[in-house]
Order: C-alpha cells, then structure tokens, then sequence
C-alpha cells in the first residue's frame, strides 16, 4: 500500500476503534435513543457513517473498473475539497444528502461494527491493490464537491468522522449524567 494512504487509513481505523470501544460501555436504549425530534440517536449516527464509508468504497470500485473514464483533479476540485474540510471542522450541522441519509430506526452497535469491520476491510484491500499512476485522478465523486483523489477521499472520510464524533461526544455526555 502507498505509504501515506496507508497512514490516513490506519488514523481511520484508530478513530474508528475508539469510537466504537467507548460506545460499547452504553446500552441499546441509550444508543438509540433520539436526542431531540427529527434527531438521529448514536446508532443512526454510526449507521450513516458506515453507509457513506460502504457508498464511497462502491464509488471508488466503480470508477477503478473504468480507468479510461478517470479526471484530473482541477484547482477548482482541489479548493472545494478545502471548503468541504472546513465545513466538516467548523462545528455546523449539514442535512445529509438523500443517497445517505436514510437510516434505520434503530440498530444494534455489535451488528454496526460488523458491518463496518466488512467496509473497512474491503477499504484495505482497494487501498493495497491501488494504482499508483491513478494517485492524482478523482475515483470518488462527492455529491458537493465533485471528484476526489483516493487521498483526498481518505480525507474526507476522517473529516467526516470527526464531524459526526462531535455530535456522538456531546449526545453521549447527556446520556450518562
């Protein structure tokens, strides 16, 4: 594996672990339970990101099966994946768009960690077998912003992570006071 994509997914794979271990301390009606109306509970939130992590993983097999088909990233591409990283830093809440924006009612974190222990593992091997004359072509397109590079895409994937960390941070404080 290319070494610095190898070192963004093991920072995911770290992040990921974390989060999941601390969850695992809270019981089923805590972690489905809804924060406030029209709110996700900690499971929805975790589904969602197992849902985009498995949709850009599709995305990423579709477009490497179709090399010929494959962009340069433009300076255009490059300054919204900036915008796209600032907006998942700067603490606001995004209505998520309608590919992954649907969850279940509830969930089981054991059943969610399988899921994304399977996405994750699949990540891995795509991520190993990458091309590395493809490293500066957009193989995953963001709904927003448009193409990402598989590095800029790994970014996003954490910058995701850690948007959606925060809100789990602060639901699960209310939850064991």
């Amino acid at each position: 594996m290319n070494p610095k994509l190898e070192a963004k997914y093991l920072r995911l794979e770290e992040l990921r672990n974390r989060l999941l271990d601390e969850l695992a301390g809270l019981d089923d009606n805590q972690l489905n339970a809804f924060p406030a109306p029209g709110k996700w509970s900690i499971n929805q939130h975790v589904a969602h990101m197992v849902v985009v992590e498995e949709r850009a993983l599709n995305n990423i097999r579709y477009k490497l099966q179709r090399q010929e088909e494959l962009q340069d990233i433009s300076m255009a591409q490059e300054a919204k994946a900036l915008l796209l990283k600032l907006a998942l830093h700067s603490g606001r809440k995004f209505k998520a768009p309608p590919l992954v924006a649907s969850v279940p009612e509830t969930c089981h974190l054991p059943e969610l960690r399988q899921q994304w222990d399977k996405a994750r593992f699949e990540l891995e091997d795509e991520l190993t077998g990458f091309p590395p004359q493809l490293l500066d072509k957009g193989v995953f397109k963001h709904p927003i912003t448009g193409y990402l590079t598989i590095s800029q895409t790994l970014t996003f994937l954490q910058d995701h992570f850690i948007h959606h960390k925060r809100i789990l941070q602060a639901q699960k404080e209310v939850l064991v006071k």
